[in-house]
């Protein structure tokens, strides 16, 4: 039997399951393309809404962020955390560290003696 031959047999036996990979082919190959048939039937004007006010009001078009966005623009969906501004940055410097009140008397004393500078850590 010739390889024509025993692939016709194999189609007329499990011709359910040779289309259902045909059809799984096709749509991986939608898929890979960009062309998804399931996502641009389900993004209707009405769920195309509802993403831009969950967007505008801090999330993301398709996920919840791990960090706040700025309300009211809902293309902006970089958080406030790519910019540092913890301790060691400048903005730390300039605005928090300021507010932190001089020890005097004993924690001076207690500073010194158990960090090595009165200013403590």
């Amino acid at each position: 039997m010739s390889f024509s031959e025993n692939l016709g047999k194999a189609v007329r036996v499990h011709r359910r399951k040779v289309y259902f990979l045909g059809g799984v082919a096709v749509l991986a190959g939608l898929q890979y393309t960009g062309l998804n048939p399931v996502s641009s039937i389900l993004k209707t004007p009405g769920v195309q809404n509802i993403e831009n006010r969950y967007s505008s009001g801090g999330g993301s078009k398709d996920h919840l962020p791990g960090a706040a966005t700025p309300r009211g623009n809902s293309d902006n969906v970089e958080g406030n955390t790519v910019k540092h501004q913890g301790v060691g940055s400048n903005a730390f410097a300039e605005n928090i560290s300021s507010q932190k009140p001089d020890p005097s008397g004993f924690d001076k004393a207690w500073n010194k003696n158990n960090y090595g500078a009165e200013k403590g850590k």
